[in-house]
């Protein structure tokens, strides 16, 4: 008899919209199944370490809200390969998928649908310029299951679907540190834009002084 092909769900959505959250109760969830569960991360996201954290605002401060997940730094198919055959696992799990280059699409359609593996998956569909973001368009269109994460806009609380960038240099699309939030379309601001009425208030202040 035939093993019943593996699966490709995906969790997406602005910043602060529950991915991660929802992403680390799917590994919970298949471990307390006895499942042998790998996760993984691009090695380029360094901001919450070797962990996948899920974090909400709570008096205007990021929150943990779930105990951390541990997670393996990959940068290549190599790596990921490497840790299946070490682990034999029987699930693999990524968070922040978008910063995977090209070669991860296939890779994830081979471990579900040639090795019969679970797949879950959490990345943002969008960058903060409000494009899709990097391969995020085709693993979409590859899932056999796509959850909309639904954030609420930080300014005004209508349903955000944008993520803002808030500081740091607006040329770059991830940075240490909590310097995002989800916003709406009317609310949000593109990150170069942002940074010229900062810079606009702080020359009117000075001028004050």
């Amino acid at each position: 008899m035939l093993k019943e092909p593996g699966t490709i769900t995906v969790k997406t959505g602005s910043m602060r919209s529950g991915k991660s959250g929802e992403l680390i109760e799917d590994i919970n969830a298949h471990k307390r199944a006895k499942m042998k569960v790998l996760v993984v991360k691009p090695a380029q996201d360094t901001r919450d370490g070797d962990q996948i954290i899920a974090k909400e605002v709570i008096d205007g401060k990021p929150t943990n809200i779930k105990l951390p997940v541990d997670a393996n730094f990959v940068s290549s198919r190599r790596d990921i390969m490497r840790l299946i055959k070490k682990t034999h696992c029987e699930v693999f799990a990524a968070d922040e998928v978008q910063f995977f280059g090209r070669w991860f699409i296939k890779l994830v359609q081979e471990l579900a649908f040639e090795r019969k593996m679970i797949v879950l998956l959490a990345g943002l569909d969008l960058d903060a310029w409000r494009k899709p973001f990097g391969i995020m368009p085709e693993i979409l269109a590859h899932a056999t299951y796509v959850d909309k994460c639904q954030a609420s806009c930080f300014v005004c609380g209508r349903p955000a679907q944008f993520t803002q960038k808030l500081g740091g240099d607006p040329t770059k699309t991830v940075e240490p540190g909590d310097h995002y939030e989800a916003r709406c379309f009317r609310c949000h601001v593109m990150p170069e834009d942002l940074m010229a009425e900062s810079l606009g208030a702080s020359i009117i202040k000075a001028s004050t002084v």
